[in-house]
């Protein structure tokens, strides 16, 4: 029974298993190989007796040098970088704000701006190529970073603001109205609430949060208010007797018993 289960579980997992890893990871192995594979090989005929397809026996930087210092690879690098870096800035502010408004706002057509929003996203960008060219041709941005800066947000936004949408939607809104309760405004709330917990990947209730209140960004007098409103209210059995004030005060404020 043992011997059989031992089988199957190599025929069903551990076989199958392993030729996926090497078809996943053949290709970059390929790469790394030919990228150090001197000229030599690289135009040696695979009929030839002293071929080695799979691997190499001198093994050279030559073409890496080459790439640094008769090219200006270093530049375009930096190009990418420039523009991968700002175009995703700029995606993921509007996306944050934009799932944030569809998300907690409520203001008319809110569910029908989301569902055009995921729409905008399953467009082709093919169908696209060539509004954007005659828009960078009539800005002249043509042969500039910014016309791919500017280009790029356009299919970044709709995805980023239908992600951050629906992630919005799974913390809970109770965090927020206690934020909003203690006198943070909206934007308080957003970027001091909201934000730090989608920052993370844990769950909002594993997560501590720190109130405005709590944190001491209310006035004094606001704070004094909130703390005289919840200390003024008795507790149901004392009645509102003075002989329980110290003890409903200690209640109220969680300060533990003398």
């Amino acid at each position: 029974m043992v011997i059989e289960r031992r089988w199957k579980k190599w025929v069903y997992f551990y076989i199958p298993l392993t030729v996926f890893v090497i078809g996943t990871l053949f290709p970059f192995y390929w790469m790394a190989v030919t990228a150090l594979r001197p000229d030599s090989e690289l135009y040696r005929s695979w009929r030839a007796v002293n071929n080695a397809p799979f691997w190499t026996l001198q093994p050279t930087l030559e073409h890496f040098r080459d790439l640094m210092t008769r090219t200006i690879f270093p530049r375009w690098l930096w190009n990418t970088f420039v523009i991968a870096v700002a175009s995703t800035g700029i995606s993921l502010a509007c996306g944050l704000l934009a799932g944030y408004a569809l998300a907690r706002l409520r203001f008319p057509m809110a569910g029908a701006l989301g569902t055009s929003i995921f729409v905008t996203y399953l467009v082709p960008p093919t169908l696209l190529f060539i509004p954007l060219a005659d828009i960078i041709r009539d800005f002249q941005l043509g042969n500039t970073p910014w016309a791919l800066i500017l280009t790029y947000p356009t299919f970044l936004i709709p995805f980023c603001t239908w992600l951050l949408m629906g992630y919005f939607k799974t913390i809970p809104k109770e965090l927020e109205e206690c934020a909003r309760i203690d006198g943070a405004t909206r934007f308080g709330a957003m970027t001091r609430i909201i934000f730090p917990i989608a920052r993370t990947s844990s769950s909002p209730h594993q997560r501590k949060v720190r109130s405005p209140l709590s944190s001491g960004r209310i006035p004094r007098s606001r704070r004094a208010g909130a703390s005289a409103s919840s200390t003024a209210a008795p507790c149901a059995p004392c009645a509102g007797r003075p002989s329980c004030a110290p003890r409903c005060a200690r209640r109220a404020s969680g300060s533990p018993r003398a």
